[in-house]
């Protein structure tokens, strides 16, 4: 451990994750998730984006029974995955939730952060001594909009920024809709929250912020040993490619998180060009129309030569009425708000 870090207290030793759903924060994770010097929470707490948000001002009970029961980090406690993708069966999650709850509410931590506090409890379920971590990592892609209130709160903290060529994102976006059928597919955000990363992203990579890291998702998958060695010496943690090249789910084999649902037993290539042959020409000018003037900057070529109306006002498929008729009006609002 680094004399810097080990100089600082367990609830500064922070690195959030933060990008866009689809842009590779849950892969980064497992491949972070086995490393004995990091303490990695395998899924997301929303805790800047809501439990600090909508619940900040109610209970410590609320905020606790919200990442507890309704955050995708229900599963760590027994909780039932919204999905069906996750299983921690071999997880003790009755102790993790026991203890947190101990610790939550004991009058000696009622002035202590509760993500903290998830952190410790996490730590004492795996028998892991909090000197042995040199970083604790938090993943939630909503992070993004947040850094200014993370920062505050933990202002040592360490970002990583992924980032996703932006029709990729629609493509998994498009096939996550296709087996949920939620109804409530938005195309807009597809784009808006990849401009916000980029925006992150941008920043870092001018050198405005030297604790974020942007971590591209196909360098990731193309060049993984040597994105986890950068990623290792930004987090100032020993590079195993044993360790951070296997990617695992609080400590077990890890299969892959693909909107297609296919299984991979190892770092897959095929997620990068599928978007070339899963979208249409329109949905292609659909997120061109919006991202083109970035794209170039992370090395995502625009495929279509123009911005043609047409790109902007066919629906996408999937997209319901209402959500095509407010993807349009908030597109050309942040238009009119950029000029």
């Amino acid at each position: 451990m680094s004399m810097s870090i080990q100089t600082l207290p367990f609830d500064q030793r922070a690195c959030f994750i933060a990008g866009q759903a689809k842009s590779g924060t849950t892969l980064l994770v497992a491949l972070l998730d086995n490393h004995p010097e990091l303490l990695v929470l395998p899924e997301e707490t929303a805790y800047f984006p809501t439990v600090l948000t909508k619940y900040g001002k109610r209970s410590r009970r609320e905020q606790f029974d919200y990442i507890t029961q309704r955050s995708l980090s229900n599963v760590l406690f027994g909780g039932k995955c919204k999905w069906d993708k996750r299983d921690y069966s071999y997880f003790p999650t009755a102790r993790f939730f026991q203890k947190f709850e101990q610790m939550a509410f004991d009058p000696t931590n009622s002035g202590k952060d509760l993500l903290v506090i998830m952190l410790e409890a996490y730590a004492a379920t795996l028998g892991r001594s909090l000197d042995s971590v040199v970083r604790w990592i938090e993943k939630t892609p909503a992070n993004r909009r947040y850094l200014p209130s993370i920062f505050l709160r933990f202002p040592h903290a360490k970002i990583l920024v992924t980032i996703r060529d932006p029709r990729a994102i629609l493509a998994a976006q498009i096939a996550l809709e296709k087996t949920r059928r939620l109804g409530t597919f938005s195309t807009y955000y597809c784009i808006s929250h990849w401009r916000e990363a980029a925006t992150v992203a941008l920043r870092a990579m001018r050198g405005e912020d030297s604790n974020t890291l942007v971590v591209p998702y196909e360098k990731l998958v193309l060049e993984t040993a040597e994105w986890m060695r950068r990623i290792s010496a930004f987090l100032e943690i020993e590079y195993d490619p044993a360790v951070v090249l296997t990617p695992t789910k609080a400590g077990r084999f890890w299969e892959g998180n693909s909107a297609a649902e296919t299984a991979f037993a190892q770092v897959s290539a095929e997620p990068l060009t599928r978007w070339q042959s899963d979208l249409t020409t329109d949905e292609i000018g659909w997120v061109e129309w919006h991202c083109r003037d970035l794209m170039p900057q992370f090395g995502y070529e625009p495929k279509l030569s123009r911005s043609a109306l047409r790109y902007f006002l066919k629906p996408v498929r999937l997209e319901r009425p209402k959500q095509y008729l407010k993807s349009r009006f908030y597109s050309l609002r942040d238009d009119w708000i950029r000029r």
